[in-house]
Formats: C-alpha cells, sequence, structure tokens
C-alpha cells in the first residue's frame, strides 16, 4: 500500500460526503449478485492466461457500465432492458481485455512506480479538500472502505489503468499517417450535403415481375459467385457436461465447515441497516423551518395510514431514491452522513426516525431492518460454499474426464462413431454428438457460438482428434468427420435463393424505371413535392451527412452520399437503387472542402486518424492475445451469467 501523503488531515466536508452517499448508494444497490455466495466476492471468475477476474471485479465494472446508462437514458436499467442492450457481455469483454492489456503491457516491459500510482490518486478530487489538499490518509482509507476496496485492491486498479494507457500511448506512438491520407480524411469529412427524397419500393411492382425457368438459369450463371458455399466442417464430439457432473458431485457436511473455517474472512460482515427516506431539500428554495414542516406533514400522512413509498415519490427530493420509494438498500457505518447514520443506526425494525437534519436537508427514515455485523453463521452459508465447491469439483472433473478421454482414444484408437458412442455410454455427464455443417463463424447447432471449437475443428486434418477443448458448457474432445470445400452451388440446391434475388433485382429496375421518367419531369419544373403525391409516397428530408454514415431512413447507401457530393446545390439525383427499392433525391445544402480550413484542422484530423488506427492495431492485438492466451470462467459463474441472460 502507498505509504506516503501530504500533511495536514482534513475533516471531510459536507460536499464530499454528498460525493461518497452518491457513490454509495449507486454502488450498493443490489442488482442481482453474479457471485455464487450472493455478495462481492474475490474468488476467480474468469481466468485470462495467468491473470484473474473476480466476481467483485466483474459485480463493480457491471454497476459502473450500468449507472452509465442509466445517466445516458435518464432512467434505470431493469433486468430486461440490461439482456437487451447486452449488458453482461460488454462488461465481460471490458474486463477481459483489460487483462489482455494488463499482461501486453508486463510482456514489453511496461513498469509504472508507486510514485507515479500516489500522484495519479492525489489528482482524484474525492480525496481532496475544498482546498485541493489531500484528505489525509484516515479519510482516504475511509473513502475506500465506504467503496468496499481495500487499498491494495483499489492502488492495483489504478497501476492496472495507468498500465494500459501506457500501452495505448504505445501503440499511437506507433502509428503513422501521411499528409495524403489526412487529406483524404479531412475531405470525406467537410464534403457535406442535405437532401431531399423520395423512395419508390419495388415492392410496388410485385405483380410486374414474372420469372420463367431460362431467366432464372441465365442470372445463376451470370452471378453464380454471389451463391458461393464456403468452406464448412462436421464434426463429432464428446461433450463433457459440467452442469451434469455437477448434480453428481457430494460435498460433505465436514468439507464445508473446513472452507468456511479456513475463508471466515470472506464471511464475516459489517453491522447493516436498511432503510428508506423522505428527503426535503434545504438552501434558496427552503429554510430548515419549512423543510421540517414539510416532513412533518409526511410524517402524517404516513401514520395516518398512507403508504411510505407513494409519499416518498411524491415529497421527497431525493432524485435518486424517490423514484424507488425513497429506499436506501442496505448500508454499514461510516456509508452515511453521521448525523443520518446515528438516527438509523440507533433505531429498530419498523421505527420511523425524523425529523433529522443533515448537509442536504432534513429527513424522515424509516428502518426496514437490521442485521447485526461479526461472522455470518455456517448455516446461512453452507448452501452457497456447497455450491462452490461443486462447481469447482464438477469443472475440474470435466477436464479431467476429457483428458482421460482424449488419451483413451488415442491409446485405443477409437476412430468410428459408434466406438465414440459406446465410450461415452461409459462416463456420466458425457454424450458422444455430430454436429450440423458449420461455417467457421457460424453457429454451431448445441453449443452456440464457440470461437475455441471451431478454431479447432478448422485447425484439424480430416479424422484427426484435436487435444480437449473448453466451451461454455463444459469440455469436449472432437474430431473432423467431414470437410464440405468451398464450392459453387448447383442451380437445384440454391434455385429459391436465386429466384428471390433475381425478383428483387427486377423490382428494383422497374421501380428505378419510373423514377427515371419522375426525374424529368422535375427537369421540366415539376416539384418533388408534386411527384411525390402523383406517386403515392412521402418526400423526406435527410440529416447533414458525408461519404460514410446513415441518410435518415436511406441508411448507409454509400451510392447515394457519393452521387450527393458530386452535385451542386439544387442539382437532381438519381435514380438510385437501394435494397427496398430506388431512390431521386434533391440536394437541398452543400458544403465544400476549403483548404484554409483544412489548414486550420490538419493537426487535429491527424490525431483522430492515428486514433483511429492506433484502436484497429489494438483490436488486432486483443483478438490474436485472446486466442494465445485463453479465457476461461468459472463453472459458477457461466451458470448465473446465463440466467442473466435469459
Amino acid at each position: 500500500m502507498l505509504k506516503v501523503f501530504r500533511e495536514n488531515l482534513k475533516h471531510l466536508k459536507w460536499v464530499l460526503w454528498l460525493v461518497v452517499l452518491v457513490f454509495v448508494l449507486f454502488l450498493f444497490t443490489d442488482f442481482g449478485s453474479i457471485a455464487p455466495g450472493g455478495g462481492l466476492d474475490n474468488t476467480a471468475a474468469v481466468r485470462v492466461g495467468d491473470y484473474e477476474i473476480s466476481y467483485a471485479d466483474f459485480e463493480r465494472a457491471y454497476r459502473q457500465q450500468e449507472q452509465r446508462f442509466e445517466q445516458a437514458y435518464g432512467d434505470r436499467i431493469d433486468p430486461e432492458t440490461a439482456r437487451q442492450l447486452g449488458l453482461y457481455n460488454q462488461v465481460l469483454d471490458l474486463l477481459v481485455n483489460e487483462k489482455i492489456l494488463e499482461a501486453e503491457g508486463r510482456r514489453i516491459g511496461i513498469k509504472i512506480s508507486d510514485e507515479e500510482v500516489r500522484e495519479a490518486i492525489l489528482e482524484y478530487p474525492v480525496f481532496k479538500d475544498d482546498k485541493g489538499n489531500f484528505v489525509g490518509q484516515e479519510s482516504y482509507l475511509s473513502i475506500l472502505r465506504n467503496a468496499r476496496m481495500s487499498p491494495d485492491a483499489f492502488e492495483a486498479s489504478m497501476r492496472q489503468g495507468m498500465l494500459i494507457d501506457r500501452v495505448r500511448a504505445m501503440l499511437n506512438q506507433n502509428v503513422y499517417v501521411s499528409d495524403a491520407e489526412v487529406e483524404q480524411s479531412y475531405r470525406d469529412s467537410a464534403e457535406r450535403a442535405k437532401i431531399r427524397f423520395i423512395r419508390l419500393a419495388g415492392s410496388n411492382f410485385d405483380s410486374a415481375v414474372s420469372l420463367d425457368d431460362a431467366e432464372v438459369a441465365s442470372f445463376f450463371e451470370q452471378s453464380k459467385n454471389d451463391f458461393e458455399v464456403p468452406e464448412k466442417r462436421i464434426a463429432d464430439y464428446l461433450l463433457v457436461d459440467w452442469a451434469q457432473l455437477r448434480s453428481t458431485v457430494e460435498v460433505s457436511d465436514a468439507e464445508i465447515s473446513g472452507y468456511y473455517r479456513e475463508n471466515e474472512d470472506d464471511y464475516r460482515r459489517e453491522e447493516q441497516v436498511q432503510a428508506r427516506h423522505i428527503l426535503a431539500r434545504t438552501g434558496n428554495e427552503r429554510t430548515t423551518e419549512e423543510a421540517i414542516e414539510r416532513i412533518a406533514e409526511a410524517r402524517a400522512r404516513i401514520e395516518s395510514g398512507e403508504d411510505f413509498a407513494s409519499v416518498a415519490a411524491e415529497l421527497s427530493d431525493d432524485p435518486g431514491s424517490k423514484d424507488r420509494g425513497g429506499d436506501l438498500g442496505s448500508f454499514g457505518r461510516g456509508q452515511m452522513v453521521p448525523a443520518f447514520e446515528e438516527a438509523a443506526f440507533a433505531a429498530n425494525a419498523g421505527d420511523l426516525v425524523g425529523p433529522v437534519e443533515t448537509s442536504f436537508g432534513v429527513h424522515l427514515i424509516e428502518v426496514l431492518g437490521r442485521a447485526e455485523g461479526g461472522l455470518q453463521p455456517l448455516e446461512e452459508v453452507a448452501t452457497s460454499i456447497n455450491n462452490r465447491l461443486a462447481a469447482e469439483r464438477a469443472q475440474t472433473l470435466a477436464e479431467s474426464t476429457a483428458i482421460e478421454l482424449a488419451d483413451r482414444i488415442k491409446r485405443e484408437k477409437i476412430d468410428t462413431p459408434e466406438g465414440l458412442g459406446a465410450l461415452a455410454e461409459e462416463k456420466g455427464g458425457v454424450t458422444f454428438l455430430t454436429t450440423d455443417p458449420f461455417a467457421r463463424n457460424d453457429l454451431i447447432t448445441g453449443i452456440g457460438r464457440a470461437p475455441a471449437f471451431a478454431g479447432a475443428a478448422f485447425a484439424a486434418s480430416p479424422g484427426e482428434f484435436t487435444e480437449p477443448v473448453q466451451i461454455p458448457r463444459g469440455w469436449v474432445v472432437l474430431r473432423v468427420a467431414e470437410i464440405q470445400e468451398t464450392h459453387l452451388p448447383e442451380l437445384a440446391a440454391v434455385e429459391s435463393e436465386v429466384r428471390a434475388a433475381l425478383t428483387e433485382s427486377k423490382q428494383v429496375e422497374l421501380a428505378k424505371a419510373a423514377l427515371a421518367t419522375g426525374r424529368e419531369r422535375l427537369l421540366s419544373g415539376t416539384s418533388l413535392d408534386d411527384l411525390a403525391e402523383e406517386l403515392g409516397v412521402e418526400v423526406e428530408e435527410s440529416p447533414e451527412f458525408g461519404r460514410a454514415g446513415a441518410i435518415g431512413s436511406l441508411g448507409n447507401n454509400r451510392a447515394v452520399a457519393k452521387a450527393a457530393l458530386e452535385l451542386d446545390e439544387g442539382a437532381f439525383g438519381g435514380p438510385i437503387g437501394d435494397a427496398q427499392g430506388a431512390v431521386l433525391f434533391e440536394v437541398i445544402e452543400r458544403h465544400r472542402y476549403d483548404p484554409e480550413e483544412f489548414e486550420a484542422e490538419k493537426e487535429a484530423t491527424r490525431a483522430q486518424l492515428v486514433n483511429q488506427r492506433a484502436s484497429e492495431v489494438l483490436s488486432s492485438l486483443i483478438a490474436a492475445r485472446r486466442e494465445q492466451m485463453g479465457v476461461e470462467y468459472d463453472p459458477s459463474f457461466i451458470e448465473n451469467f446465463q440466467l442473466a441472460q435469459s
């Protein structure tokens, strides 16, 4: 832990307590723990090579990402929204990538000194008093305790972040961008246009399209490469399913109690109070006396039978809790301002306390429950310990079983589906399966997206067995049963797709022909609005766009963008086909490249390009290192992770 800090210990000011209160309320509102024991846990949830990501790391990062989305959208993220946004996957990928970059930094010899970490910590506003001085060692430790982070863990995370930043900076320094590339990039961003357009859907011409067999055959011969089938593989594999094995694993009471004794620190908890409150803020809008009257009104309504949550939603000035009925969740000592904490911890469950004056205003507090501090009894945590030990044992058993199967296959020269099936029947939790044909990036039936499985299959020769491969469901030993080479199919195999493509092509051409006639009318003086009315379509106006990016409802249509940027304001463009039909447009705004403006923006554009190139290099590096280092998941984490996304 860092030892040297500035002198002059200061008491935390109320504004700092406000920061801490908001921080604490955010961090410790439970969203449904991923940890097997139901709370922050230092057990490894994911292993990236020799590096570990703990349950605590995942939960903390998840909450931070959740807060960012809530700030962006102005509303709480419920589990269904989190699932739709893919929040769990985002956080997991972020943490894995961070570990990969940390490993890369250490591999190339980057070191972050204690002095550098110390200076970075001293720049955090939360660790400064109102004069800009460090708040002192005692307050520093108190803030970290409130955040349920040890100084060592916090400083390690700081060091990791600084190391990753250094890796990114080195990548930036090694990226070269030429002057010509800078100018072209600036041109692409400076050349802008805005259009009004109409789109005629190809589906309007359904009845006008008919196909005969000769046309279909001719179209297929001309566009055969569009229907090329990529290389696919079929694999036989033995699946050692850790979930099935887990149901067979028994953990004795002696093992549970032994684990409990050896890891008692993991099961100690501070005294906790669960409470909700109603806040009447004081300041420019309301005096203390007025706030006390407001709280007295709230208390009278609740004591007369009104629901606390309803009164809080109506009267409370705390935006962070009023929409939850004033609920603050559970908190320990040192996490709230002193007056609030003293009142809450002095009350019994069910008590209504207040008015309580703090620097935020005046509170009415209802204590919902209490949990005494100290070591949690074994009976309270026995189930979570049992689940953890069983999951760990099942994963270890799955791996060892897969290794044993691979050894037997080699030793006994088992090379037929019948032999593999018989081998599976001998072992509990083992199943013999055969995949459908799959391409390298396809979802694999029964497995899902499994890069390690696909990578092993595409690296193996026909009939060759791989070494055991870990997948989310457990471990597999697989062999390539068949390789279907990249090939151009016969018409009969893809006739339905060919007919659909030809029909769409004809529809687009008919739509373009209709709009070509319309363009002639525009050039003769007919307005775009009148033409749209005759055709029964709407005129739409795009936002400003460049060579890349969306053009309103047209999406990312490069052909329309290119045509518009070659025209002057007031000119007509099109018709241009798109996936839905054809587009005819009028340029209503046009911004061109200005050499003088380019000179002023040249270096900023260069920096942007360098960052973009560095990000591309970074992505490639992460992808390569991810495959080399391997990513392994704790079975309990995978089980809960999948439940959270279901």
